[in-house]
């Protein structure tokens, strides 16, 4: 199985559309699709109290390789679109592919 994951950073103002997006739109376009495994939105906790930006992290498993190809050029191509127009650069994310370590 591979986590694919991907940090979203936001300005504090942003932070209730974001999560009615996530919650409404991009979850369930995620869970829609058969290949992906357990989506999860975390929030990231900092240490610096005073800082100017909110992150949260979304991961979800897939099978393998192949997997992952199809869904990011399939529905994570379509729900990034959606993002985009929504929020354009208010919202700012990264991914990474991670590889259990047995």
């Amino acid at each position: 199985m591979i986590l694919y994951n991907t940090t979203f950073v936001l300005a504090p103002s942003t932070e209730i559309d974001f999560l009615s997006f996530m919650r409404e739109v991009y979850i369930p376009a995620l869970k829609a699709d058969v290949l992906v495994h357990t989506p999860r939105l975390h929030r990231i906790t900092t240490q610096d109290k005073d800082a100017n930006a909110l992150s949260f992290a979304l991961h979800f498993y897939a099978e393998g390789e192949p997997h992952l190809q199809d869904i990011l050029s399939n529905t994570g191509l379509r729900i990034a679109d959606l993002l985009v127009k929504r929020f354009g650069e208010q919202v700012l994310g990264f991914s990474t592919i991670m590889h259990e370590v047995e």
